[in-house]
């Protein structure tokens, strides 16, 4: 009896590895193009699982390349097969075509796996046609190194290259697609009321884990992997949490802006709640959310509120301090998440601004005079930064403050990953007169 592939959990632990990598990816990459998101995706599958930190690696590196560059792989097949190809059989092939073409395996080895896998899989005609296509594509020295159009070369859609291209020139748009496109580097806060950035870096490099420090945020160190970070005792005691550098930089904002009385109106995971209690420990924060599930998730215990921020339940003039964290496009965290460029569409983005604009002025009046918001995206879209603030002014009168202390002559923060080396990201800060 064949097992389905995507039933690992029934491979014994004497299985070749190839084979239950092969089987675990697949259920990855099914389950990220049903919908679900990547790193949920495989945070899950890993939990459910015993898997050696070295396998868990090639796993997230295989999956999430693959994601990233199915556009590119989908081409390729494209090339070789002009009838469709049954889903599970299109997953292994992506897989083996990343191998070969990405991370610089032996094609014979890998292949070879790739086929004993189809056959005992999917029986001998699926291995045959796997093979063939397989062979062609080592060969085709020519196709390996097309000249496609960019939208194929960097696996981007075709929408984005250009709107893109359009508003950055095509130099620019080319180093932002290489960059967007590179494994991510993870990073680190580290909470300075229990320790210092140059204590955390010494027992991190105890554990064998080399940490650098951020560029721009004081709190901030980078990593290259996190499974080891989660077995160490810094991150066990509650010392470092995982929290990107631009994020960061959002949290800090609201700490430059004062206050006692803070809300944190799109809480979400609480990130940034948890940053700036740390920053501002006499601060009142409140944290609401409209998803209960998730503050629950949060670990907050007091002053959460599960509402929409779009009919919040406070008095006018109610709060110092308004984080509006925005829902975006977040094409800005394109990076870690590679799904999100093939779910996007052009009209996403024009949606996400209108919604941001109504979040501002719902909660414009909770706001106390001489109060500030600071606004937050993950994004880099005029239409979700720039352009809510400019549309926010056509019937708020607000002064656009310096969000961040080191910056100069500036009324807002804008990250272009290709030139801050971090995710894409735009913060604001609106002090209300």
């Amino acid at each position: 009896m064949r097992r389905e592939s995507g039933d690992w959990r029934t491979w014994p632990i004497g299985d070749n590895f190839g084979h239950l990598l092969r089987a675990i990816s697949i259920r990855i990459i099914r389950d990220v193009e049903s919908g679900k998101f990547l790193d949920e995706t495989i945070d899950a599958v890993f939990s459910r699982s015993s898997l050696t930190e070295s396998e868990r690696a090639l796993i997230y590196q295989i999956t999430s390349g693959v994601i990233r560059w199915r556009g590119y792989l989908d081409f390729v097949l494209s090339c070789y097969a002009t009838k469709p190809i049954e889903r599970d059989v299109r997953y292994l092939l992506w897989i083996t075509l990343y191998q070969v073409g990405f991370m610089r395996k032996a094609h014979y080895h890998v292949v070879k796996e790739a086929v004993d896998f189809a056959r005992s899989e999917k029986g001998k005609f699926v291995a045959g046609f796997l093979n063939a296509v397989l062979r062609r594509f080592v060969d085709d020295r020519d196709l390996r190194s097309l000249s496609a159009g960019e939208a194929v070369r960097y696996a981007f859609p075709r929408w984005l290259v250009d709107r893109w291209t359009r508003r950055l020139g095509e130099e620019n748009t080319g180093k932002l697609l290489t960059t967007l496109n590179d494994e991510p580097v993870f990073t680190l806060r580290v909470n300075t009321l229990r320790t210092t950035v140059d204590q955390a870096r010494e027992d991190l490099a105890a554990a064998g884990i080399e940490a650098r420090p951020g560029s721009l945020s004081p709190s901030a160190l980078t990593v290259e992997r996190l499974t080891p970070v989660f077995q160490s005792t810094p991150f066990k005691e509650g010392l470092l949490s995982v929290q990107g550098e631009a994020s960061q930089l959002a949290g800090m904002a609201v700490e430059a802006a004062g206050g006692t009385l803070i809300l944190d109106a799109c809480t979400g995971s609480a990130t940034k709640t948890k940053q700036i209690a740390e920053m501002r420990p006499r601060a009142r924060i409140i944290s609401m959310d409209t998803d209960m599930k998730r503050l629950y998730l949060s670990s907050l215990s007091d002053n959460i509120l599960c509402a929409d921020a779009l009919a919040a339940p406070f008095r006018a003039g109610t709060f110092d301090t308004i984080l509006v964290d925005a829902p975006c496009s977040s094409l800005g965290i394109i990076r870690k998440h590679p799904e999100i460029k093939w779910r996007r569409k052009e009209e996403d983005i024009f949606r996400f601004g209108a919604m941001q604009l109504s979040l501002l002025e719902s909660l414009w009046d909770l706001l106390r005079p001489g109060g500030c918001i600071v606004y937050s995206v993950c994004s880099f879209e005029p239409e979700e930064t720039m352009g809510v603030i400019r549309n926010l002014a056509k019937d708020k009168n607000f002064v656009l403050e310096n969000p961040l202390p080191f910056l100069f002559n500036k009324d807002c923060f804008l990250s272009l990953p290709h030139e801050t080396s971090m995710d894409g990201f735009f913060i604001a800060r609106i002090r209300k007169p």
